[in-house]
């Protein structure tokens, strides 16, 4: 028998690297009670206006080279020298372009303060909220370093401690100081600078004071062209917030911004397998064959568990935004259907691209995330003065959709694959109806909530056995050997 997906690694990874995700993301979701009952509405408005504003200039730290660290790091595998330098020169250039940013943020801060809140006193926020930026981007680098070792045990104890220090500075500079919207990004100053040293520590072999301009030759010509790409990724999100505000209020934004923490579920999902599956498949690239194999599978597999567990998500919805928030946050429990199948698209691009990363064709990225971005500036124009939260929200879809379907088309002219585009588009289709059904029923004041919750939990079985049935065998097959896989080992551990 061929091997299949099940012979990968990525079903392990899946899991480890997701109890990381969880605890990383945990912290953000316990303290956001917190967070919204000590902030006004405003203040947590604000605090995810600056995020999307100064988000950008997070993206200039490093210029992406941590693609190309992906990219060439099994190149290297079986040269420790030649692995300390790639690593080493990676690092230095993400610490230059760090201090760059830091020097920028002192002129931009005001500008920000006045164009975003026509308020100047919003520039000490501002400015350490660009502060901020310097150790969370490097943390990311540092913890994708982690990946590249497959030390997922470290790479879980690390998420502890970060999380774990997280939470306790919010609890004790929002809750207990109440020192307000500084607080916040304290915290994330704290714990990410935490989570860096860890990682040296632990890596230090891979770390050096050596520059390799060979090295960053190679990482910068796969790594830039991909930076104006990065940018236009962010864009499809932070356009909405910026455009909400311009529109309405940070009021609103607060809603938007807490309805895409109430989608932390499927956000923790697709990111663990992002995690699992990115450098699977760089690792599978020089294998032609096999690769174009298992694509489809990974993809029908992908879309039935991300599907799955958001419709099962929006069965639960009204109770999980009493839990996060007081009342006057469920405005935006209707977004919570569209948001979910925005992170589906957004983490889906890593299974439909492959062509780019194979060929090294990474301009492409850029341009068809150049289309989506005005695909989704369009769409808000047009929608979010008229339907305001809806409006910012669908409009983010819209162009997530765009940028998707657009790179699985580049991809396959670069790089064909046989996909199981059917199943994609009718699990995509039949998630919309459903979602759309659980919705009303959630905002329907006549419906009593035990039955309410009933017919909502019927349906959401509905579309998974639909779902289920619509899959070709065989990735129906590696789904049921993973269980049997994993449900003999636990029961090998319970006999011992």
């Amino acid at each position: 028998m061929e091997k299949s997906v099940s012979t990968t690694p990525v079903a392990k990874n899946i899991l480890l690297y997701g109890i990381g995700g969880v605890l990383s993301q945990a912290a953000g979701l316990i303290t956001l009670p917190l967070i919204v009952r000590k902030l006004s509405t405003a203040e947590y408005g604000a605090i995810e206006l600056i995020t999307a504003t100064t988000g950008y200039f997070a993206l200039l730290i490093g210029l992406n080279t941590i693609s190309g660290l992906y990219r060439y790091y099994y190149e290297a595998d079986e040269n420790e020298k030649a692995q300390r330098s790639l690593v080493s020169t990676t690092f230095l250039f993400v610490m230059l372009c760090a201090l760059i940013v830091a020097l920028m943020s002192v002129f931009l801060s005001p500008v920000f303060a006045m164009s975003l809140f026509a308020d100047s006193a919003m520039t000490p926020h501002i400015q350490l909220a660009f502060i901020a930026l310097i150790p969370v981007s490097i943390y990311i680098y540092a913890m994708g370093l982690m990946r590249l070792q497959n030390r997922a045990l470290a790479y879980i104890l690390i998420s502890v401690t970060v999380a774990l220090v997280y939470m306790g500075s919010v609890i004790l500079l929002i809750g207990i100081r109440q020192i307000g919207i500084p607080g916040f990004f304290y915290s994330q100053i704290l714990a990410n600078t935490t989570g860096i040293l860890l990682v040296f520590v632990i890596s230090r072999r891979l770390f050096s004071l050596t520059f390799s301009k060979n090295w960053f030759v190679k990482v910068a010509r796969y790594s830039f062209p991909l930076v104006p790409g990065t940018i236009l990724a962010w864009s499809l999100s932070a356009n909405n917030r910026i455009i909400l505000n311009a529109s309405t209020n940070p009021v609103q934004v607060a809603y938007y911004g807490l309805a895409n923490k109430a989608a932390i579920v499927i956000t923790l999902m697709t990111q663990a397998f992002c995690y699992a599956w990115e450098p699977t498949m760089y690792a599978l690239l020089k294998q032609t064959e096999k690769i174009r194999r298992i694509l489809p599978q990974v993809l029908s597999i992908y879309m039935f568990g991300c599907l799955s567990l958001s419709i099962m998500m929006m069965t639960t919805a009204r109770e999980i935004f009493l839990i996060l928030a007081p009342p006057e946050y469920l405005a935006g429990i209707s977004l919570l259907g569209m948001i979910q199948l925005r992170w589906v698209f957004t983490m889906g691009v890593y299974v439909i691209d492959p062509g780019t990363a194979k060929t090294g064709k990474t301009w492409w990225v850029t341009i068809v995330l150049a289309a989506a971005v005005l695909v989704n500036l369009t769409a808000n124009t047009i929608l979010t003065p008229r339907l305001g939260l809806t409006g910012a929200v669908l409009s983010e879809l819209i162009g997530y959709g765009a940028a998707m379907v657009g790179r699985w088309l580049i991809s396959d002219r670069l790089f064909p694959v046989n996909w199981h585009r059917g199943y994609f588009v009718s699990t995509v289709a039949l998630y919309l109806l459903f979602a759309t059904v659980q919705t009303r029923i959630i905002m329907s004041n006549n419906i009593p909530a035990g039955i309410s919750f009933l017919i909502r939990l019927i349906s959401a079985l509905i579309f998974i056995t639909l779902s289920w049935f619509l899959m070709d065998r065989t990735s129906r097959q590696t789904i049921l050997s993973e269980i049997h896989s994993f449900s003999a080992k636990v029961f090998q551990k319970r006999s011992r």
